[in-house]
């Protein structure tokens, strides 16, 4: 029980821990979250919500990785919500150009071809949950359900921008993009 009550601490902690972001990193008119947990220096991930036309109940996203306060690669995607049920799902923007869609389907599809070979009558379907949470009168944090895990069995199928190749990491040279769990709100210094 008291492992449990450090862990709880150290998370806290970690979540609590105040980050502000340059002005080249977000747009102060909009909310900006950002992912800094891996432990790798000055690496960060953030979520924005991008302009455009959109479908009503749906929200343009994009997740940009920075290091060395510089952009590295992103993917864009959309955050889809249901007017009848509280729930919203995150879609990822698919490498196939013939068929733009979301990865995670695509790549279930050749999982599901893969399985189909062993034992016909599997199905696959997967949906990445989007959790909100809000104190007071903004969201202070999205929780994404699988992302992480997600995000590196399907990377080959997200279509990543990589802006700078020798910024990238090993994993990422390899075709690994890790997607954050989750992402806190942070102030935009001007």
């Amino acid at each position: 029980m008291k492992i449990a009550g450090v862990f709880r601490l150290c998370l806290a902690a970690a979540l609590a821990a105040p980050t502000a972001v340059n002005a080249n990193q977000c747009d102060p008119s909009k909310p900006v979250y950002v992912f800094d947990q891996f432990d790798q220096g000055d690496d960060k991930i953030f979520y924005k919500i991008r302009d455009g036309e959109h479908p009503f109940f749906e929200q343009l996203i994009r997740f940009e990785t920075w290091r060395k306060s510089k952009l590295v690669w992103s993917v864009d995607g959309s955050v889809i919500c249901s007017d009848v049920v509280a729930m919203c799902e995150l879609t990822l923007a698919s490498s196939n150009k013939s068929d733009p869609g979301s990865a995670i389907y695509d790549c279930f599809e050749e999982l599901k071809k893969e399985q189909e070979q062993d034992t016909p009558t599997t199905k696959i379907s997967f949906k990445i949950p989007v959790t909100e949470i809000s104190t007071k009168h903004e969201t202070s944090h999205i929780a994404f359900g699988f992302l992480t895990a997600l995000s590196l069995v399907c990377s080959k199928h997200m279509d990543i921008h990589v802006e700078r190749k020798a910024l990238l990491v090993e994993n990422e040279r390899k075709g690994m993009f890790l997607l954050p769990p989750f992402v806190r709100r942070v102030p935009c210094l001007k």
